[in-house]
């Protein structure tokens, strides 16, 4: 009898157990699953929502986002995001927050489905709970989701046109239109882990797209050509550079890197009025890969050293009229050099050293190599060519290496690197700012910028010498590379820890916004003019 009893409960439980799963199974709401991560083919896209905040508000207002779900025309609900996120109307004022990105399958959506908790609103001093709708809030689209491109829908809080009678609350999201961007005011940031480029207009300071390129995009850079501006983005996952056309904001080819691999960083040259050479550092295979713009192929491998991560070129000859730094006879070498070559410089950080390429403009083709050692771990670099200086900045050292152009073109090799030291560890990036006489470098850790004076030729014959710190600004989690303006007022910082872009005022020393991106931002570009 108790066997018996025994049986009829495991059936039981059995059946209970099947209904379960077929019911889960035909649920409305389609988990992602696998496709949560970003899945490549002709027949899926990816999807990113932001909210944008009211320009001003007169209520405060406060509610739990627990899901977004998406309706394709079929009726079939998909899961966008699951994870609660706190909004207030006060701090969302003049703010853009991402609700999340997903990959989906190609075809037109139109619907979001919103699901809400605590609502509550602020009045004087005291707070009071709103009521929320029973069938939760609905906003109609008309998107079409394209395989291999990302679909970026913006949505537009009218705080005060979300309550009802004073006590419910039915928020109001309008779906914003697009509206033509200069490619001038854009700024570009690659996502590692969404496999896309957030685009930023920094005159508003929002995202205004995303353009889904390669697996693992990393390093990115802008062209100099005004005529033909675009920005190219290396693909460490799937081994090419994509090519964006600025003004539609698409992929309009994606370069192969046949004889290199797990590209990393990449910059751009103007050897002539009318012709560039990319450079791509190929960490994996320690080359360097020279690209044609105009043809879109790589024609040149060069061997650099091992672990090539970061490459800088020298910009163009006319950037040394009005130098302060450099004496007259100087400027005449580094212009009488420039007339028949160029220097491209490569950070190699498992071998401590800097690749000196020496291009020569004529053949647009490499004419010799120069290796200059660092002694420490090398990660960034930038060119101060109004000293006719290369900062070079070192991860677990406190150094900071400092390569004197004048003696590469002298072809002394021996005496061209000094140090400034006790500059702290954990640099992830340097830029130099002759205009204010200052280099910021960005710490990954504790997350801040620190601002030095630069090298100067007072310090003597000193191979090292340390230089007073004039601030830090605290900017966001691990921050990996940053940029500065054209005009020289504020720096773009791109933190990946906490998947956002800094806005700091060189100025006032401050951050000042605080921009959402993607998955793990890397590298950060903008048109120089």
């Amino acid at each position: 009898m108790a066997r018996n009893q025994t049986n009829f409960r495991i059936l039981l439980f059995t059946f209970y157990f099947l209904l379960f799963t077929f019911y889960i199974g035909c649920t409305s709401i389609t988990e992602q699953g696998e496709l949560n991560e970003p899945y490549y083919g002709q027949n899926y896209g990816q999807v990113t929502i932001f909210l944008n905040g009211p320009d001003k508000t007169s209520q405060d207002i406060t509610f739990v986002l627990m899901a977004v779900n998406i309706m394709s025309e079929d009726g079939t609900y998909r899961e966008i995001m699951s994870t609660p996120l706190d909004i207030n109307s006060v701090s969302m004022t003049g703010r853009q927050v991402l609700f999340g990105e997903r990959t989906l399958p190609e075809g037109r959506y139109k619907k979001l489905q919103f699901i809400l908790k605590d609502a509550l609103i602020k009045r004087k001093d005291s707070t009071a709970n709103l009521a929320l709708p029973p069938e939760g809030i609905d906003v109609a689209i008309d998107i079409a989701v394209n395989g291999n491109q990302n679909t970026s829908l913006f949505l537009k809080w009218d705080v005060d046109a979300s309550t009802v009678d004073g006590y419910l609350f039915k928020p109001v999201f309008a779906v914003k239109g697009k509206v033509p961007e200069l490619s001038t005011l854009l700024i570009y940031v690659t996502n590692e882990g969404s496999n896309n480029v957030s685009v930023i207009n920094r005159q508003s300071g929002e995202v205004v797209a995303t353009v889904l390129v390669g697996k693992r995009p990393r390093g990115i850079a802008t062209s100099l050509n005004k005529e033909r501006p675009r920005v190219y983005v290396v693909n460490s996952g799937s081994n090419s550079v994509s090519v964006i056309e600025p003004t539609t904001n698409k992929v309009e080819n994606e370069i192969p890197i046949r004889y290199g691999r797990e590209p990393e960083g990449i910059a751009v040259a103007r050897i002539s009025s009318e012709k560039e050479l990319i450079f791509v550092t190929n960490y994996g295979s320690n080359t360097v890969s020279v690209i044609d713009p105009l043809t879109q192929q790589e024609i040149e491998k060069i061997d650099a050293g091992s672990g090539p991560v970061a490459v800088a070129v020298e910009p163009p000859v006319e950037t040394l009229s009005g130098t302060r730094f450099l004496s007259f006879t100087d400027v005449n070498l580094l212009k009488s050099y420039r007339e028949r070559f160029l220097n491209a410089y490569v950070v190699n950080k498992n071998s401590k050293n800097v690749s000196v390429l020496r291009m020569d403009i004529l053949r647009g083709r490499l004419e010799d190599i120069i290796n200059v050692n660092v002694e420490w771990n090398p990660i960034a670099l930038d060119v101060d060519y109004q000293r006719a200086k290369v900062y070079v900045a070192n991860y677990n050292f406190d150094n900071l290496s400092v390569i004197d152009i004048l003696q590469i073109v002298k072809g002394n090799k021996t005496g061209a690197v000094n140090a400034i030291i006790n500059v702290g560890t954990h640099i992830t990036g340097v830029i130099t700012d002759p205009d204010f006489d200052r280099i910021y470098l960005l710490k990954e850790f504790p997350g801040e910028i620190m601002i030095i004076r630069p090298f100067s030729e007072d310090f003597g014959t000193l191979k090292e010498a340390m230089v007073p710190i004039m601030g830090t600004i605290p900017v966001g989690s691990s921050p990996r590379s940053f940029i500065s303006d054209p005009e020289g007022r504020k720096l773009y910082v791109v933190n990946r820890g906490s998947n956002a872009v800094s806005v700091v005022d060189k100025t006032t020393k401050r951050e000042e916004k605080v921009i959402p991106v993607g998955k793990k931002p890397y590298g950060i570009a903008m048109f120089p003019f």
